[in-house]
């Protein structure tokens, strides 16, 4: 009863709390006052209590403390201890995971998020749950298990004590990104790259970082001041702005080249470079996109600028986009000693000065411009004929050589260094490099550790293992209170299974009086199992003294086989056992030999601390599938010197090939569209052909160039009876409207013959009065009976095959010398 009214109280209590609008439930109790014990003074007033047998009051009045308290602690002292010992109050026991455990916990979701697969506060909270399970933990509370996750009281309280956890927004980082950047590409890169400095002598002034960047008339505003709490805008000029593309050039020697402009525009407006920097080219291209040929002017600009030759040349990084693999580039630079060096694919963010110094800070500046022009001159749009002025004052403040030589640094270009970048750096490619975990995920744990246990031959033997399945961690074993991981460990001296191979160590022994009597022999050093084979003892008084020795655990039976008496010395060697006896050295003495039956004592052994079980073995790390083949038939270039690589150079020519010859086609193609189409001679339906089998395809063009070669009396209608199905023409008189009893003629299809002479006809509407043979259903069907002596001629038509031209009716030859009505 008294749960049943305390679980009332609190949804009592919670009800009141959600309805109330200012009470709010901490997380955490607040104290209101700064009264605080030392727990020294409450072992003081407890030993003071103890040794002068005054009241609780007294002792707790003397030394500051609570006197309940003091009543708690002989309580405790009673129920643990003699009652006169001070018994400390015990800590948190209800702790779900160890510190070590917590420490694991947070190491995965930091390598997690490295990786660019963070785990979300639901993530974690739920991985924390079966990683709770799979440790056996025997303080999980109700809550976890209701909700089969980890409350959010114990999410907040994890990231309080772990304050190097933060939540944060994620940055999008594209697959291609993620996968490209590993160890292989890099060092394949720097390999091409230190080749050429080795080659040519390069010195920092010549060497150079080209890349583009996209600029548009409308930028991401910046940020502004306003009242917390709501939201705010600022106007921009227009919803979508133009867009050119930006050239940056800079050198290792922190200098940076006059920008290049890609504008889009088809004729030159001297206004486009107007109170730009000294030296800056600007390019025509409708569509403000580099391609190759404008790649090949914006190379003959940095050739101008750096003055290179053959004797004196450059070196040239920069990406392999599809406008810088042209065959046209590769010529142009190595007419004029410009020695190009490739990236590898998507790792420009990382290897590229360009994109880590200098293009940030450059966007920065101009974004900062164009907000100030805005503020200064409203409802004014900024066109493509200003963006160049603007680039160009925000390329001067952002490409100084401080963020010049920070970006070179930073990318192991200049100086050199070819490890720049740590291992964790490329933590995020081991989801495509490592193996896939199983579908069946265990835990391998090594067993207790020994010291000494050595093969004869001086190697090491590899040590056994236990698996155990997850997340149900050996059920048939019985929990051990003192295991942390709740799994019960075998006892010291037993050996987990596991092959092993045991080796004598030699013995010596001095002949001697003694008797031998042979039979079977069974040694049980604990669980093990050995089969030694047939031995031979010496005659004569010994006693043997076996060496220390360390057993492995593991089950296992030793039985060797009989012994024979025969004098001489000899050495034992038993057959493959779990245990791994030491070197044992026999001493000459009297011995008494037991026939059937020996004890054999093994060496002690250490027992190890089982390994802790890993969040790694509840959730793996993700592991993505296999990847397609990049494209159908092309081929992906890796870093390289472009201009020296013999391969790349002839397949940028069959490339190159292939384009003319695809865009010859194409015009090919456009030229005869544009001119006057063939004539061709259409298919004719056959008379005795019925309207499902009408099927030919209708042509603009007409065998009848002529029309003026037939009249009305010698149009050529077929010789026959209209029939259900047939096509005709009709003359009827109009009787109402402009032109009353006007004789105009209709085509018209026969539905059917009715007595009397009568035709049962849908009409059809012209197509085109200029052709007049074209004819098509009204959308309401147009039917009427009519005389048969209306009734003309039955004309030959053609119908449409394909889709659109269902419905089209073209009949042969046009009806020119006809009054048509349209």
């Amino acid at each position: 009863m008294a749960t049943t009214a305390a679980h009332q109280s609190r949804i009592y209590l919670h009800q009141n709390t959600t309805n109330s609008t200012t009470t709010t439930m901490p997380r955490q109790r607040q104290r209101t006052s700064n009264k605080q014990m030392d727990r020294t003074d409450l072992e003081k007033a407890f030993n003071h209590r103890v040794k002068t047998q005054c009241s609780h009051k007294e002792a707790a009045e003397k030394f500051g403390v609570k006197k309940t308290t003091l009543v708690d602690a002989f309580n405790r002292s009673k129920k643990e201890s003699n009652g006169v010992t001070y018994v400390p109050v015990p800590g948190k026991v209800n702790m779900v995971f160890t510190p070590e455990q917590e420490g694991l916990i947070v190491k995965y979701t930091i390598q997690a998020a490295q990786m660019f697969y963070g785990l979300p506060r639901i993530e974690v909270r739920r991985m924390v749950y079966n990683y709770a399970h799979a440790c056996k933990s025997k303080s999980i509370p109700e809550a976890w298990e209701r909700n089969r996750m980890a409350t959010t009281d114990w999410y907040y309280s994890f990231m309080e004590r772990h304050p190097d956890l933060v939540l944060k927004a994620p940055e999008g980082m594209s697959i291609a990104r993620i996968v490209a950047f590993n160890k292989v590409n890099v060092e394949t890169f720097f390999k091409a790259y230190t080749l050429a400095l080795e080659k040519y002598q390069f010195t920092p002034d010549r060497i150079f970082n080209l890349d583009e960047s996209s600029l548009s008339t409308v930028m991401k505003p910046c940020k502004v001041v306003c009242a917390r709490g709501k939201p705010v805008a600022t106007q921009v000029t227009r919803e979508r702005g133009e867009t050119m593309t930006f050239v940056g050039i800079i050198s290792a020697a922190g200098q940076a080249v006059p920008p290049v402009f890609i504008i889009p525009r088809a004729r030159w407006n001297p206004t486009f470079m107007r109170n730009t920097s000294f030296g800056s080219k600007g390019i025509l291209h409708p569509s403000g996109w580099m391609n190759g040929d404008c790649f090949v002017q914006t190379l003959q600009h940095l050739h101008e600028r750096s003055c290179s030759s053959d004797e004196n040349k450059i070196l040239l990084i920069m990406d392999n986009a599809e406008c810088h693999m042209n065959i046209n580039v590769v010529e142009f630079a190595i007419r004029h000693g410009i020695v190009i060096v490739t990236l590898p694919p998507h790792t420009t963010d990382k290897l590229q000065p360009l994109d880590v110094s200098v293009f940030d800070p450059f966007k920065t500046f101009l974004r900062a411009l164009l907000n100030d022009h805005a503020l200064m001159h409203p409802n004014e749009h900024i066109t493509v004929h200003q963006l160049p002025e603007f680039a160009c004052d925000a390329w001067t403040k952002a490409a100084n050589p401080v963020n010049i030589l920070s970006g070179y640094r930073a990318t192991g270009i200049w100086p050199v260094n070819r490890l720049i970048f740590p291992d964790e750096a490329f933590v995020g490619a081991q989801v495509t490099e490592r193996p896939a975990p199983p579908e069946d995920f265990v835990v391998e744990v090594g067993p207790p550790s020994s010291d000494g246990a050595n093969s004869s031959d001086g190697e090491d033997q590899p040590p056994a293992s236990q698996v155990i399945d997850l997340p149900d961690l050996s059920p048939t074993l019985e929990d051990d209170p003192d295991d942390p991981t709740g799994t019960a460990w075998p006892d010291p001296g037993t050996a987990a299974p596991g092959p092993s191979t045991a080796t004598p160590g030699p013995s010596t022994a001095t002949p001697g009086p003694s008797t031998a009597t042979p039979g079977p022999n069974t040694a049980t050093p604990g669980p093990s199992t050995a089969t030694p084979g047939p031995s031979t003892a010496t005659p004569g008084s010994s006693t043997a003294t076996p060496g220390p020795s360390t057993a492995t655990p593991g089950p296992s039976t030793a039985t060797p086989g009989p012994s024979t008496a025969t004098p001489g010395s000899s050495t034992a060697t038993p057959g493959p056992s779990t245990a791994t006896p030491g070197p044992s050295t026999a001493t000459p003495g009297p011995s008494t030999a037991t026939p059937g039956s020996s004890t054999t004592t093994p060496g002690s052994s250490t027992r190890s601390t089982p390994p802790s079980i890993t969040p790694e073995a509840v959730r793996p790390f993700p592991k993505a599938a296999n990847q397609r083949p990049y494209g159908k038939g092309k081929k992906r270039l890796r870093a390289c010197i472009l201009t020296e690589n013999e391969e790349a150079i002839v397949d940028l020519r069959v490339k190159a090939a292939k384009k003319q010859k695809l865009e010859e086609k194409k015009k090919a193609v456009a030229g005869k569209k544009s001119g006057v189409p063939r004539k061709k001679k259409p298919a004719l339906v056959p008379e005795s052909s019925e309207e499902d089998d009408v099927r030919v395809v209708l042509d603009d063009s007409s065998e009848y160039s002529d029309d003026s070669e037939f009249t009305e009396s010698s149009y050529p209608f077929l010789d026959k009876e209209p029939e259900a199905g047939d096509f005709v023409l009709v003359r009827l008189a109009l009787e109402e409207g402009r032109g009353v009893g006007t004789s105009v003629c209709y085509v018209a299809h026969v539905l059917d013959t009715l007595e009397g002479s009568r035709l049962n006809l849908s009409f059809l509407r012209m197509k085109s009065a200029i052709l007049r043979n074209t004819f098509t259903f009204p959308n309401i069907p147009d039917e009427s009976e009519v005389e048969a002596g209306h009734c003309l001629g039955v004309v030959k038509v053609s119908k449409g095959a394909t889709k659109r031209q269902a419905d089209l009716i073209k009949v042969f030859p046009p009806l020119v010398p006809f009054n048509m009505h349209y």
